[in-house]
């Protein structure tokens, strides 16, 4: 089409009409924009439909991520319904009518059960894939990336489960070792020792033992009410995150 014009051009100016080559030579440079321009929003096309692409691909993982989550905030929630009853049941070593065997057989029962204790931190796999890749730019839904960010930037570890994991392991670590007793050792290890008998152990008045089993279960609804928050944010963020993949 250019040859065309440029044709007609060169014969116009070889007839002498300048007004008309003025025009065609005008036609023709609007022609070449109009290319250039066609051909710009062809590659602006493609780039863009890569972009979203590869921002629906870090989406996907994601939400992989959060359904993850979403399990683990619920065993969460079921474990600290179990370690309720356990505190409740080891609390009662404190029962002014037990007897010192009684007591070690509430300890016996729960010490195993006792050691463990839950905490929550979201699987950040594919969000960190995608700062390291400084790509959150991706995320041109401003709702989305602040719900994002506060979802992942949040301290899951500090505060009140931190607290969870302390006190736990304090329980174990200070307060186990006053239920070992010869008999314990005779049980469990097979061997004599010189440890105070049954009847010798003095739990009724251990205060320190009391207040931590009772810190247990004050703080336990605590941190329930933190997961079941975190559940209704990684809800929230999940449909944010099925609306820009729809859209």
């Amino acid at each position: 089409m250019i040859k065309f014009f440029r044709h007609i051009r060169h014969r116009l100016l070889a007839e002498g009409k300048i007004g008309k080559y003025l025009q065609y030579a005008i036609g023709e440079i609007i022609l070449v924009v109009i290319g250039i321009l066609n051909a710009l929003q062809i590659n602006n096309w493609h780039v863009d439909r890569q972009t979203q692409k590869k921002k629906a691909a870090y989406l996907h993982e994601i939400r992989s991520n959060l359904q993850q989550d979403s399990l683990q905030l619920l065993k969460v929630l079921r474990f600290n319904d179990n370690k309720t009853k356990l505190v409740e049941d080891m609390l009662s070593v404190f029962v002014d009518t037990l007897t010192n065997e009684e007591r070690f057989q509430i300890f016996n029962k729960n010490a195993n059960d006792f050691t463990y204790y839950e905490v929550f931190d979201p699987v950040r796999i594919a969000f960190n894939n995608m700062l390291s890749a400084e790509s959150i730019a991706l995320i041109d839904n401003s709702e989305l990336r602040e719900a994002l960010s506060e979802y992942y930037n949040y301290p899951y570890l500090s505060g009140v489960q931190n607290r969870v994991a302390v006190i736990n392991r304090r329980v174990v670590d200070e307060h186990y070792p006053k239920f070992f007793t010869k008999e314990f050792a005779a049980n469990w290890i097979g061997i004599t020792t010189n440890l105070p008998a049954v009847q010798d152990l003095d739990i009724t008045t251990d205060k320190k033992l009391m207040s931590d089993l009772f810190g247990i279960k004050m703080i336990l609804p605590i941190q329930n009410k933190l997961i079941a928050d975190t559940q209704q944010r990684n809800r929230e963020l999940m449909t944010l995150i099925h609306s820009d993949l729809e859209n």
